[in-house]
């Protein structure tokens, strides 16, 4: 039997449209016939279930829907009864192909039977295999493949799901309607984007990928949709540091932020991006609250108002302008933000963008003005502002992240970090996403750290030779892998300060 799984899982991901299209000529490129290509992935999801259940011979039920999905379920039960297991197969309605008709004979010429989709937890399995609905759905699950799922959510028993947890989006990871919650899902030919944002971490569990050997013959075909992000490109994109270096080659970061009862966001911000690596950090925050930004001693610290020489003179030595942290709507963050405007058209300088810097840039957008800030800039909003700039509502937003990532990209012509669960990273030349992280990010002051460690990447822009786009890329993810180290597998109580104490194991990996 050939071994097709694996848990390393690729970079490129695939829209389910493109899998369906190509699918049928790569495997005719590979010398595969369809009906091959269906008994290799139902060889491949046996061997995931092998694998998850460890060779117990657990007590199995398989619900198979009409799809081919459910031809991989019936010729998975076929190698479970032939190892000897314990196997029963439910089903709602028969295969509609040709091939999944051949699937479901192989599993009657075997003695099996099939029993109705409802009756499956009459007979108490230890494990269930999700055969149900493949990549195609795009309607809400209604009807009886619908009590089904809730009920086995409800059991709470183990599942592995066959290419995609039934009713997920494979395209959006949106849950239409109610979505299997499985322990195990192996994905096949190629990994489809809506398994890595939004509600796909809750219904996917471990990822196994089968690339039933038609792998190079796909790629051939089509180019990827997106990409996923891996921790070794942040070795790739920070490398070791000369020896023979000082802080003037590692950049100057401006934070603008620090408005009254906000003074802590600036300063998280403006150590995060020290942690990062930057040489130099200044913030400039609302005349009042220089004492508690500058708690951190590293910190250069001015209470300024926009219109005074100070601070023209803090933008000239900027290399990298880091706005919105604790920048506040009141006078003072408005008269700010309408100078970094300014100075962003005169001289454009990077920039990262967050918090009330989006919210101030939408209230423009909304007025009609055009977009105040050059081109190249990142930004870095969460489903919210991200709403209030497209002037839609946050289901919006999180109905197709993917969408609303590059409609974001397209109107403000720069790098977009779509923030969330599987954040989005949208850029000139590539859409990313970040699987990392954990639910304790889901905190105040995270956004800040995380606008912190691009501006500090970006502030090294000379020495690094790294671009916004990859900047952000790679602060996404040492923001997240420096919160698992923070959380310790715990998911309430971690501060965004806790998280930037274990910045610098990640901007170090050579280490």
């Amino acid at each position: 039997m050939h071994s097709w799984i694996t848990q390393s899982i690729p970079q490129q991901l695939y829209t389910p449209e493109q899998v369906r299209e190509f699918e049928p000529e790569a495997a005719a490129r590979a010398g595969v016939s369809m009906w091959q290509l269906m008994q290799r992935a139902g060889e491949a999801a046996w061997q995931c279930l092998q694998q998850c259940t460890r060779n117990t011979q657990p007590r199995i039920a398989v619900l198979c829907g009409p799809g081919n999905n459910g031809g991989d379920g019936y010729l998975l039960a076929c190698h479970a009864l032939e190892a000897g297991y314990q196997v029963r197969v439910f089903a709602h309605g028969e295969p509609r192909s040709e091939d999944g008709q051949r699937a479901l004979q192989r599993w009657l010429s075997l003695g099996g039977q099939i029993e109705p989709l409802m009756e499956w937890a009459d007979h108490e399995p230890d494990w269930v295999v999700d055969a149900l609905l493949g990549t195609g759905l795009n309607n809400a699950i209604r009807g009886e493949i619908r009590e089904c799922i809730e009920a086995l959510n409800e059991a709470s028993l183990p599942v592995l799901a066959i290419d995609v947890p039934s009713g997920l989006n494979a395209n959006t990871g949106t849950v239409m309607g109610v979505a299997v919650k499985a322990s195990c899902t192996v994905t096949m030919v190629a990994v489809k984007k809506g398994l890595t944002t939004a509600m796909a971490a809750d219904c996917i569990g471990t990822l196994f990928y089968a690339d039933l050997g038609i792998q190079r013959e796909f790629r051939l075909l089509t180019e990827p949709s997106a990409w996923l992000l891996h921790k070794e490109q942040i070795a790739h994109q920070l490398p070791p540091r000369a020896k023979v270096c000082q802080k003037g080659n590692f950049g100057h970061v401006l934070v603008i932020g620090g408005s009254a009862g906000m003074a802590g966001a600036a300063r998280m911000a403006a150590t995060a991006a020290m942690r990062s690596g930057a040489g130099k950090v200044s913030v400039v925050c609302e005349p009042g609250q220089e004492a508690l930004v500058g708690i951190q001693p590293e910190l250069m610290v001015r209470g300024l108002a926009a219109d005074t020489p100070a601070a023209e003179a803090l933008l000239e030595q900027a290399t990298v302008i880091a706005i919105g942290p604790g920048l506040g709507q009141s006078a003072w963050g408005k008269l700010w933000w309408q100078r970094f405007c300014l100075r962003s058209q005169d001289k454009p300088v990077a920039a990262v963008i967050d918090a009330d810097g989006l919210n101030l840039l939408a209230q423009q957008l909304a007025r009609g003005e055009e977009l105040p800030v050059a081109e190249g800039a990142v930004y870095t909003p969460h489903p919210g502002e991200a709403a209030r700039l497209l002037q839609c509502s946050i289901a919006d937003i999180e109905q197709d992240r993917w969408l609303a990532a590059a409609t974001l990209q397209e109107l403000l012509s720069g790098t977009v970090v779509l923030k969330g669960a599987g954040s989005i990273i949208s850029g000139p030349s590539a859409t990313a996403v970040n699987t990392f992280g954990t639910p304790a990010l889901a905190s105040a002051g995270m956004g800040d750290v995380l606008t912190g460690i691009i501006a500090g990447l970006l502030a090294q822009q000379q020495a690094l030779l790294i671009e916004a786009e990859s900047a952000a890329q790679t602060g996404v993810m040492i923001h997240s892998l420096a919160a698992e180290q923070a959380a310790n597998g715990h998911c309430r109580g971690v501060l965004a300060s806790d998280v930037i104490e274990h910045i610098r194991i990640w901007v170090n990996p050579e280490q």
